[in-house]
């Protein structure tokens, strides 16, 4: 098979001046005619767009399901390495090896260039992921991170997470590999959502089919495509390509609604990996004035009600379906019986979820000290943003409200006093956004909020961190103290602020 040269233009322009009917200038890394229009380009990668279809035979008739609608597919050749990780269970081995016969033989190839970068590489790329990349993927690192115990393991035997690895590695430590193909990371996405995209149409298939995805090698695979699609959606967040990165979230999404099972449920893999969407899932509706949208995002698992900051998730998330039903005019005592929630009701929900989360904590033996320290202060940052935002969404964001201040004067506090914020780094980006929404006419706030948010996009290496930065300029610079109706401006003109 001939391959196409790799420095050669993309065949289509971008999604944006494809729906202009414009010719696009294939800039790189969005095209200048976007750029110079005010406009988002979406570059020219593959999106995973999966619209509802709904079954009509078996169990699930009636009922949702992932109709994939990705622009064509990518040539890929899949490698015959089956190692499993020596943290599964004998039973998950087993699926994970079923999985990947699944996965059959080669059926088409993938450019010879990409096939030897990723030969020569991949202990690289598996390194620089183990070493750079798997602790900003979880509230705090430590040899229990199943990014580094489950999932890193996969790409050694499974073609797509292979794939996204080397895709955010290269691109995150691109200082840090000397690769012979250009715009190899490019390559590797599309080479992993092309393979996300055949499975996910052949579930699509069999379940429209009436049969049932309940198997444990059915939920293996719907295991290495739900970490496939977070590690993309963090490869184009690095590249602060936001709308691809939504749009694998909400891929992600569908895929975790049609496993809904116990036997789901019970895999520690597809738990752990269901729960890291719930808070990718959770923080990104803050941001999100799209109702429907809102109304589907993923919450943290049953039976975790006690873990890390699942309490606390769970009750952000009624907040904001709750403030978005009320100003589209919904009744909002279908979320809420009785009164609508008052200021102290709110402020002492959060306060138990912040005691669940620090009980929760306390078992888990966090080292070394200063991260233990670190992280009690994190529960603390957190209680204090999402007293803030609550009271913003709820209307009690005001001087009556003298906790209101003292909850914004406690959030600095306690931001100023982290010993060293580089250990939480991933975790403060939607912190820094709620404090730099609640300081608008404070200057010398706005400035340590813009050294803040500086020094995590330094250290985490995530370019739409810069995009909360620029809202906020701009937020800072108009007359409304309320954030939320320039957010929804923003996003209603294809720029959603994505602060995770």
């Amino acid at each position: 098979m001939v391959s196409r040269d790799p420095n050669a233009a993309p065949e289509k322009g971008c999604g944006t001046c494809t729906k202009r009917r414009i010719r696009c200038d294939f800039a790189r890394p969005v095209c200048q005619k976007c750029v110079k229009r005010g406009l988002e380009c979406p570059g020219y990668g593959q999106r995973l767009r999966w619209a509802g279809g709904v079954a009509v035979r078996g169990k699930l008739k009636g009922k949702m399901i992932p109709l994939p609608q990705a622009g064509g597919s990518t040539n890929t050749r899949q490698p015959t390495t089956h190692h499993v990780s020596a943290t599964a269970s004998k039973d998950e081995a087993g699926d994970v090896d079923e999985a990947q016969r699944h996965v059959g033989s080669p059926s088409v190839c993938v450019p010879v260039l990409l096939d030897l970068t990723l030969r020569s590489s991949l202990p690289k790329f598996i390194d620089y992921y183990d070493k750079n990349l798997a602790g900003l993927m979880v509230w705090f690192d430590s040899e229990e991170n199943d990014y580094r115990r489950r999932v890193l393991p996969l790409a050694t035997n499974t073609p797509a997470v292979l794939y996204a690895v080397a895709a955010i590695a290269a691109h995150h430590g691109a200082r840090s590999f000397s690769l012979g193909m250009p715009r190899f990371s490019e390559a590797a996405r599309d080479a992993c959502l092309g393979l996300i995209t055949r499975h996910v149409q052949d579930m699509t298939e069999r379940l429209a089919d009436g049969s049932e995805l309940n198997t444990g090698t059915d939920i293996a695979e719907a295991e290495w495509i739900l970490a496939s699609i977070l590690m993309i959606s963090c490869y184009e967040m690095t590249n602060s390509q936001i709308a691809a990165a939504e749009g694998h979230r909400r891929a992600a999404r569908t895929l975790v609604n049609v496993f809904t099972t116990k036997e789901a449920g019970n895999r520690g893999l597809f738990r752990f990996l269901r729960t890291q969407l719930a808070i990718y899932d959770v923080l990104a509706s803050t941001t999100s004035f799209n109702l429907q949208d809102i109304q589907e995002t993923v919450l943290p698992p049953p039976g975790t009600e006690g873990g890390l900051f699942s309490q606390y998730l769970s009750l952000l998330h009624f907040v904001t379906l709750l403030s978005r039903r009320a100003a589209f005019g919904l009744e909002a005592n279908a979320l809420a019986p009785g009164n609508f929630p008052d200021a102290t009701r709110i402020r002492c929900q959060f306060e138990q979820a912040r005691g669940t989360t620090l009980l929760a904590a306390a078992k888990l033996r966090i080292e070394p000290a200063i991260l233990r320290r670190d992280f009690v202060r994190l529960v603390d940052i957190y209680h204090h943003t999402a007293v803030l935002y609550s009271y913003r969404c709820l209307g009690y964001a005001h001087d009556g409200n003298l906790d209101w201040r003292a909850s914004v004067e406690k959030l600095f506090e306690h931001l100023d006093t982290l010993e060293d914020p580089a250990l939480c780094a991933q975790n403060l980006p939607w912190p820094a956004f709620i404090a730099g929404a609640e300081c608008h006419d404070d200057v010398v706030k706005q400035r340590a909020v813009t050294n803040l948010l500086t020094e995590i996009i330094k250290t985490t290496g995530f370019k739409n961190h810069a995009d909360i930065l620029n809202f906020l300029s701009v937020f800072w610079g108009g007359a409304n103290p309320d954030w939320r109706p320039l957010a929804q401006q923003f996003q209603e003109n294809g720029y959603q602020i994505l602060p995770v």
